[in-house]
């Protein structure tokens, strides 16, 4: 895989996230049982696409194997919401962000490799450090456990991870006419 079609992969995963992120923010709060299945709805499609992304991408090796446990992680967590919104929402929520904490860890990483690489790779460092903090906010409870707040802060974390992952994608593609 070329250095072009890398970044037009990451470039692709930043726009599948700013709409998702969207679908989750546009609609003021509703019911928990309506944003429930939004979350779970954007769950099931990001853990689906990173799953495909990460067999698509295994030539690069930034973690084939976490990618997909990710991605499977991500389409069971959305496949709960889905059909368990209301039992063990307490459960789901710790889970929601466990996988923020996970997922900035694997930015932090992911911006490390492209230190040496790429410009505005700091733009996922900070990225990492926001996934990181909407994470620890929901596993400690700051939202109050409700169910809204925590799809507003995952809404606004996968709008910031996938605006850094387009720009970095756009500042950088123009350096391969390929």
């Amino acid at each position: 895989m070329t250095e072009k079609r890398f970044l037009s992969n990451i470039m692709v995963e930043g726009v599948v996230l700013i709409i998702l992120s969207l679908c989750l923010l546009i609609l003021p709060r509703l019911t928990e049982l309506s944003y429930g299945v939004m979350l779970a709805c954007v769950f099931i499609t990001y853990g689906l696409y990173r799953i495909i992304i990460s067999i698509i991408n295994k030539t690069y090796g930034f973690g084939i194997i976490y990618g997909i446990f990710m991605g499977l992680f991500l389409t069971t967590l959305g496949v709960l919401l889905l059909f368990v919104p209301r039992i063990n929402l307490l459960w789901l929520i710790e889970l929601t962000g466990v996988y923020f904490i996970l997922e900035s860890l694997s930015s932090s990483v992911f911006s490390y490799y492209l230190k040496n690489r790429y410009n505005y790779w700091g733009g996922k460092l900070i990225s990492s450090i926001i996934l990181f903090t909407v994470g620890l906010l929901i596993i400690l409870g700051v939202p109050v456990m409700s169910f809204w707040m925590v799809t507003v802060l995952s809404g606004i974390a996968m709008l910031v991870k996938g605006s850094s992952k387009f720009i970095l994608a756009s500042v950088n593609l123009n350096n391969y006419n390929i």
